[in-house]
């Protein structure tokens, strides 16, 4: 059976992945990602193929990682974080459906907000919401709503891709 992971590096560098992350991608022929969290794990792989394209390239690189496991490769797509959070497990899962068969593996890996609240104490010790503030795939106006709604529950609020180049001002 064909095997694809979609692997979370977890946050930063390759420092703090998981056992289980390090294995899948020692595993893998291919390692496919976002430019710069490809630029992270290079080195370490250097007998690996790598496929990468730039931001905004998220279903480009799922259909690359998806026609090489399709081609008898085990693939690695990564992403930051966690794949699950943010990342790129979802995408793959949707796409999947368009190929033959492939045995997917979601590797988890740790979140900008647990690896935050570590860094921080333990604010997440009770009930927490995770919100992203990119307008990309959701409309601002949802978003905003889902801000006030958290805000009126008194959750601690883990706010995920706060700005951008285009987005300067909406923090």
């Amino acid at each position: 059976m064909k095997k694809l992971y979609v692997v979370g590096l977890g946050p930063g560098d390759e420092q703090n992945m998981t056992g289980r992350a390090r294995a899948a991608l020692e595993e893998s022929e291919v390692i496919v990602g976002y430019t710069a969290y490809v630029d992270l794990i290079r080195a370490r792989y250097p007998e690996k193929a790598f496929l990468a394209t730039a931001m905004r390239g998220e279903v480009e690189r799922c259909r690359m990682a998806l026609e090489a496991a399709c081609g008898g490769r085990t693939v690695a797509v990564v992403s930051s974080g966690d794949a699950g959070v943010y990342g790129m497990a979802g995408l793959v899962y949707e796409l999947a459906q368009g190929y033959d068969p492939i045995d997917i593996e979601v590797v988890p890996g740790v979140t900008a907000a647990c690896s935050g609240a570590a860094l921080l104490g333990a604010p997440l010790i009770h009930d927490f919401a995770v919100i992203s503030l990119s307008d990309l795939l959701t409309p601002w106006e949802l978003i905003e709503r889902r801000l006030d709604a958290a805000g009126r529950a008194d959750f601690c609020i883990c706010l995920y891709n706060p700005a951008s180049r285009r987005r300067a001002g909406y923090l």
